[in-house]
Protein backbone atom coordinates (compact mmCIF):
# COMPACT_ATOMS: atom_id res chain seq x y z
CA UNK A 1 0.00 0.00 0.00
CA UNK A 2 1.62 3.25 -1.14
CA UNK A 3 0.80 6.38 0.83
CA UNK A 4 0.31 9.82 -0.84
CA UNK A 5 3.59 11.69 -1.40
CA UNK A 6 2.79 14.43 1.11
CA UNK A 7 1.79 11.97 3.80
CA UNK A 8 4.83 9.79 3.12
CA UNK A 9 7.11 12.82 3.54
CA UNK A 10 5.37 13.72 6.77
CA UNK A 11 5.71 10.18 8.04
CA UNK A 12 9.39 10.09 7.15
CA UNK A 13 9.94 13.24 9.18
CA UNK A 14 7.97 11.65 12.00
CA UNK A 15 10.10 8.50 11.80
CA UNK A 16 13.23 10.62 12.29
CA UNK A 17 11.88 12.06 15.51
CA UNK A 18 12.96 10.75 18.87
CA UNK A 19 10.95 8.02 20.59
CA UNK A 20 9.67 10.55 23.14
CA UNK A 21 8.46 12.95 20.43
CA UNK A 22 6.71 10.17 18.50
CA UNK A 23 5.04 8.90 21.65
CA UNK A 24 3.76 12.37 22.56
CA UNK A 25 2.33 12.90 19.07
CA UNK A 26 0.62 9.48 19.05
CA UNK A 27 -0.90 10.14 22.49
CA UNK A 28 -2.13 13.58 21.41
CA UNK A 29 -3.82 12.18 18.29
CA UNK A 30 -5.49 9.40 20.29
CA UNK A 31 -6.66 11.91 22.92
CA UNK A 32 -8.34 14.06 20.25
CA UNK A 33 -10.14 11.03 18.77
CA UNK A 34 -11.34 9.77 22.18
CA UNK A 35 -12.44 13.24 23.35
CA UNK A 36 -14.35 13.86 20.14
CA UNK A 37 -16.20 10.57 20.37
CA UNK A 38 -16.95 11.06 24.07
CA UNK A 39 -18.32 14.57 23.59
CA UNK A 40 -20.44 13.62 20.56
CA UNK A 41 -22.06 10.38 21.73
CA UNK A 42 -21.03 8.85 25.02
CA UNK A 43 -21.44 11.68 27.54
CA UNK A 44 -24.91 13.07 26.56
CA UNK A 45 -26.67 9.72 26.39
CA UNK A 46 -24.89 8.30 29.43
CA UNK A 47 -25.77 11.37 31.50
CA UNK A 48 -29.42 11.14 30.47
CA UNK A 49 -29.61 7.43 31.30
CA UNK A 50 -27.93 7.96 34.68
CA UNK A 51 -30.42 10.74 35.47
CA UNK A 52 -33.34 8.45 34.67
CA UNK A 53 -31.84 5.68 36.80
CA UNK A 54 -31.57 8.16 39.66
CA UNK A 55 -35.23 9.11 39.31
CA UNK A 56 -36.23 5.44 39.33
CA UNK A 57 -34.29 4.83 42.54
CA UNK A 58 -35.86 7.88 44.18
CA UNK A 59 -39.37 6.79 43.21
CA UNK A 60 -38.82 3.27 44.51
CA UNK A 61 -37.68 4.67 47.86
CA UNK A 62 -40.79 6.88 47.94
CA UNK A 63 -43.04 3.85 47.35
CA UNK A 64 -41.51 1.99 50.28
CA UNK A 65 -41.84 4.94 52.67
CA UNK A 66 -45.44 5.71 51.67
CA UNK A 67 -46.74 2.13 51.63
CA UNK A 68 -47.76 2.25 55.34
CA UNK A 69 -50.09 5.22 54.77
CA UNK A 70 -51.94 4.03 51.65
CA UNK A 71 -55.56 5.15 51.24
CA UNK A 72 -58.35 2.63 50.58
CA UNK A 73 -59.24 4.40 47.36
CA UNK A 74 -57.18 3.05 44.45
CA UNK A 75 -57.17 6.40 42.65
CA UNK A 76 -55.46 8.04 45.63
CA UNK A 77 -53.03 5.18 46.30
CA UNK A 78 -49.51 6.71 46.53
CA UNK A 79 -47.89 3.41 45.55
CA UNK A 80 -50.13 3.07 42.49
CA UNK A 81 -49.30 6.62 41.41
CA UNK A 82 -45.59 5.97 41.93
CA UNK A 83 -45.80 2.70 39.98
CA UNK A 84 -47.42 4.51 37.06
CA UNK A 85 -44.69 7.11 37.11
CA UNK A 86 -42.07 4.35 37.33
CA UNK A 87 -43.57 2.69 34.27
CA UNK A 88 -43.25 5.95 32.35
CA UNK A 89 -39.63 6.29 33.41
CA UNK A 90 -38.93 2.75 32.22
CA UNK A 91 -40.38 3.70 28.85
CA UNK A 92 -38.06 6.71 28.77
CA UNK A 93 -35.11 4.43 29.55
CA UNK A 94 -36.18 2.11 26.74
CA UNK A 95 -36.26 5.11 24.39
CA UNK A 96 -32.70 6.06 25.43
CA UNK A 97 -31.57 2.48 24.78
CA UNK A 98 -33.21 2.68 21.37
CA UNK A 99 -31.26 5.86 20.61
CA UNK A 100 -28.03 4.17 21.66
CA UNK A 101 -28.83 1.20 19.42
CA UNK A 102 -29.41 3.63 16.55
CA UNK A 103 -26.07 5.34 17.24
CA UNK A 104 -24.36 1.96 17.10
CA UNK A 105 -25.70 1.35 13.58
CA UNK A 106 -22.81 0.73 11.24
CA UNK A 107 -20.51 -0.46 14.02
CA UNK A 108 -18.71 -3.73 13.42
CA UNK A 109 -20.61 -6.67 14.99
CA UNK A 110 -18.72 -8.09 18.00
CA UNK A 111 -18.63 -11.58 16.52
CA UNK A 112 -16.75 -10.31 13.43
CA UNK A 113 -14.14 -8.11 15.10
CA UNK A 114 -11.39 -10.69 15.57
CA UNK A 115 -11.78 -12.16 12.08
CA UNK A 116 -11.81 -8.75 10.38
CA UNK A 117 -8.69 -7.66 12.28
CA UNK A 118 -6.91 -10.83 11.18
CA UNK A 119 -8.08 -10.48 7.57
CA UNK A 120 -6.72 -6.93 7.29
CA UNK A 121 -3.48 -8.03 8.95
CA UNK A 122 -3.06 -10.88 6.44
CA UNK A 123 -3.13 -8.33 3.60
CA UNK A 124 -0.65 -5.97 5.27
CA UNK A 125 3.07 -6.55 4.70
CA UNK A 126 5.65 -5.80 7.35
CA UNK A 127 3.35 -6.13 10.38
CA UNK A 128 3.52 -9.08 12.78
CA UNK A 129 0.71 -10.01 15.15
CA UNK A 130 1.98 -10.63 18.69
CA UNK A 131 -1.35 -11.17 20.48
CA UNK A 132 -5.07 -10.74 19.88
CA UNK A 133 -7.88 -11.42 22.35
CA UNK A 134 -11.33 -10.34 23.46
CA UNK A 135 -11.62 -8.46 26.73
CA UNK A 136 -14.54 -8.79 29.19
CA UNK A 137 -17.80 -7.22 28.08
CA UNK A 138 -19.07 -4.29 30.18
CA UNK A 139 -22.31 -2.32 30.32
CA UNK A 140 -22.44 1.28 29.17
CA UNK A 141 -24.09 2.27 32.48
CA UNK A 142 -23.81 0.27 35.70
CA UNK A 143 -27.17 -1.05 36.98
CA UNK A 144 -28.62 0.14 40.27
CA UNK A 145 -30.41 -2.17 42.78
CA UNK A 146 -34.17 -1.88 42.95
CA UNK A 147 -36.03 -1.31 46.20
CA UNK A 148 -37.34 -4.45 48.00
CA UNK A 149 -41.09 -5.08 48.30
CA UNK A 150 -42.58 -3.53 51.47
CA UNK A 151 -44.07 -5.98 53.95
CA UNK A 152 -47.45 -4.21 53.90
CA UNK A 153 -47.89 -5.10 50.23
CA UNK A 154 -46.87 -8.75 50.41
CA UNK A 155 -50.24 -9.90 51.78
CA UNK A 156 -52.18 -8.90 48.65
CA UNK A 157 -51.43 -10.76 45.37
CA UNK A 158 -52.42 -7.74 43.24
CA UNK A 159 -49.86 -5.51 44.90
CA UNK A 160 -47.05 -8.05 45.11
CA UNK A 161 -47.03 -8.54 41.35
CA UNK A 162 -45.48 -5.10 40.98
CA UNK A 163 -42.54 -6.07 43.20
CA UNK A 164 -41.43 -9.38 41.68
CA UNK A 165 -37.95 -8.06 40.89
CA UNK A 166 -35.67 -7.49 43.88
CA UNK A 167 -32.84 -5.95 41.87
CA UNK A 168 -32.34 -4.28 38.54
CA UNK A 169 -30.59 -6.54 36.06
CA UNK A 170 -27.90 -5.32 33.73
CA UNK A 171 -29.17 -3.76 30.54
CA UNK A 172 -27.59 -2.96 27.21
CA UNK A 173 -25.99 -1.57 25.27
CA UNK A 174 -22.79 -3.46 25.99
CA UNK A 175 -19.20 -2.46 25.24
CA UNK A 176 -17.20 -5.20 23.47
CA UNK A 177 -13.43 -4.50 23.58
CA UNK A 178 -10.66 -6.25 21.63
CA UNK A 179 -6.95 -5.83 22.35
CA UNK A 180 -4.20 -6.56 19.84
CA UNK A 181 -0.43 -6.14 19.95
CA UNK A 182 1.51 -5.82 16.69
CA UNK A 183 5.12 -5.16 15.67
CA UNK A 184 6.65 -3.57 12.59
CA UNK A 185 8.22 -0.48 11.11
CA UNK A 186 6.37 2.73 11.85
CA UNK A 187 5.08 3.32 8.31
CA UNK A 188 3.92 -0.30 8.00
CA UNK A 189 2.00 -0.02 11.27
CA UNK A 190 0.52 3.28 10.15
CA UNK A 191 -0.61 1.70 6.89
CA UNK A 192 -2.30 -1.11 8.85
CA UNK A 193 -4.16 1.40 11.04
CA UNK A 194 -5.30 3.27 7.91
CA UNK A 195 -6.54 -0.02 6.46
CA UNK A 196 -8.61 -0.66 9.61
CA UNK A 197 -10.10 2.83 9.43
CA UNK A 198 -10.97 2.34 5.76
CA UNK A 199 -13.23 -0.64 6.50
CA UNK A 200 -16.95 -0.38 5.80
CA UNK A 201 -17.51 -1.14 9.50
CA UNK A 202 -16.89 1.43 12.22
CA UNK A 203 -15.46 0.98 15.73
CA UNK A 204 -14.16 3.14 18.55
CA UNK A 205 -10.47 3.58 19.33
CA UNK A 206 -9.85 3.44 23.08
CA UNK A 207 -6.11 2.84 23.47
CA UNK A 208 -2.96 3.12 21.36
CA UNK A 209 0.44 2.63 23.01
CA UNK A 210 3.67 2.70 21.01
CA UNK A 211 7.14 1.64 22.09
CA UNK A 212 10.35 0.97 20.18
CA UNK A 213 11.50 -2.60 20.74
CA UNK A 214 14.63 -2.26 18.61
CA UNK A 215 15.03 0.40 15.98
CA UNK A 216 13.33 0.55 13.54
CA UNK A 217 10.84 -2.02 14.92
CA UNK A 218 7.97 -0.64 16.97
CA UNK A 219 5.50 -2.49 19.17
CA UNK A 220 1.97 -1.09 19.37
CA UNK A 221 -0.80 -2.11 21.76
CA UNK A 222 -4.25 -1.21 20.50
CA UNK A 223 -7.69 -1.53 22.06
CA UNK A 224 -10.79 -0.99 19.94
CA UNK A 225 -14.43 -1.16 21.02
CA UNK A 226 -17.81 -1.74 19.48
CA UNK A 227 -21.32 -1.53 20.93
CA UNK A 228 -24.03 -4.18 20.85
CA UNK A 229 -27.34 -4.88 22.57
CA UNK A 230 -26.15 -8.50 23.00
CA UNK A 231 -24.10 -9.26 26.10
CA UNK A 232 -22.18 -12.29 24.81
CA UNK A 233 -19.45 -12.57 22.18
CA UNK A 234 -21.79 -14.44 19.82
CA UNK A 235 -19.94 -16.69 17.44
CA UNK A 236 -16.49 -15.97 18.91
Amino acid sequence: MRLPAGLETLMSRFDRMSLRERGLIAIAVLAVVVMGWTAALWDPLTARQQALDGELTSLQETMVSSADSMDATVQNDPAAIALKKEEQLRKDLAAINSQLASKSSGLIPPERMVQVIQDVLARQRGVTLISLHNKPVTTLVKPKPAAPAPESLIATPASTSAYVETETSEAGPYVHPVELVIEGRYLDILAYLHALEALEWRFYWKLLELETVRHPTNRVRIEINTLSMDKDWIGV
